[in-house]
């Protein structure tokens, strides 16, 4: 028996990961797909890296099957149309009736032939193409997950220092402006101490909730540690930060956290900085830390712009 194909293996790979509910990790992608070539690895022995690189390799290698099968089958097609050439030159020398039916039945054959390699190349192709459009689906979904907190559906910190070093680029490129707004929970811990981490959770998710609903399109909410949440602005001063935040204010004092029929009043306290001249997005962030804990010094609930 011949070994599996790698579209095969691909298939039985993305196959088993549903069956198993297994999350669509690079690493999880590498550890299946050796395991369904006869190779067990486990997870701890495929570091991401590496995993990622196996991902990479395997849809190469369904790429190169597709640019063969279609290049075997032109060229079976080539030698069947001469074929066929062949016995239609035959065909028109041939007189006698029951030579002439037979080298028309075997033009049917030959043609029939034709059209079975072709429908079993599109059945192959679309199998491979719908693998490959899975795993493109897939991999999106995870990155994206990589990116995001599970728990306020915020950017996280690797997601935030691609965002930053895009919006620096951007504004060095063609001008304009970036600012970002760090929060932070007032008293989050008595939070925590009187009603359970879980009521934490709620908070985190129902501020996180709350913020995406005054920012723009165009505006970032990352949850940068703990109880803080950086805001990136693109396209805003420090004057635009401001009004964003007190709108977030605003609507946080009129939407209080409803736990356990408990209503739970929610303040922040806010540093704001925009973007300096030949500033990074990490030195922009520590800056706007700074001026948070400035407004925590002067009696929380308030805000501060940073130097």
């Amino acid at each position: 028996m011949s070994p599996p194909s790698v579209a095969d293996l691909a298939r039985a790979t993305l196959l088993a990961l549903a069956e198993r509910q297994l999350p669509a990790t690079p690493e999880n992608y590498a550890r299946v797909y050796a395991e369904m070539a006869g190779k067990p690895a486990t997870a701890s022995q495929q570091p991401l890296s590496h995993a990622s690189s196996n991902i990479v390799a395997m849809v190469r290698q369904l790429v190169d099957r597709i640019i063969h099968r279609t290049a075997s089958l032109s060229e079976e097609l080539q030698a069947r149309n001469a074929d066929i050439r062949g016995t239609v030159d035959e065909l028109g020398s041939a007189e006698e009736k029951e030579l002439i039916l037979r080298l028309a039945q075997a033009i049917t054959e030959k043609a029939d032939l034709i059209h079975l390699s072709v429908v079993q190349t599109q059945n192959e192709l679309a199998a491979t193409r719908s693998t490959l459009e899975r795993m493109g689906c897939e991999l999106s979904e995870t990155r994206q997950s990589l990116l995001e907190d599970a728990l306020t559906g915020a950017q996280n910190r690797r997601g935030m220092d691609a965002l930053l070093m895009r919006e620096v680029a951007r504004v060095r490129r063609h001008g304009g402006r970036l600012t970002v707004a760090m929060i932070d929970i007032d008293h989050f811990k008595e939070v925590n101490d009187r009603f359970g981490h879980d009521a934490g959770d709620a908070l985190l998710a129902h501020i996180g909730m709350v913020a995406r609903s005054v920012l723009r399109e165009s505006d970032a909410l990352v949850r940068y540690g703990g109880e803080e949440f950086l805001l990136i602005l693109p396209d805003a001063d420090i004057q635009g930060a401001g009004f964003v935040v007190d709108r977030l204010r605003e609507m946080i004092a009129r939407s209080p956290l409803l736990y356990d029929q408990h209503p739970i009043a929610i303040t922040f306290s806010c540093g704001i900085a925009c973007l300096a001249e030949g500033e990074n997005g990490h030195s922009l962030v520590l800056r706007a830390d700074r001026a948070l804990y400035d407004a925590k010094r002067a009696g929380r609930n308030c805000t501060h712009i940073a130097n």
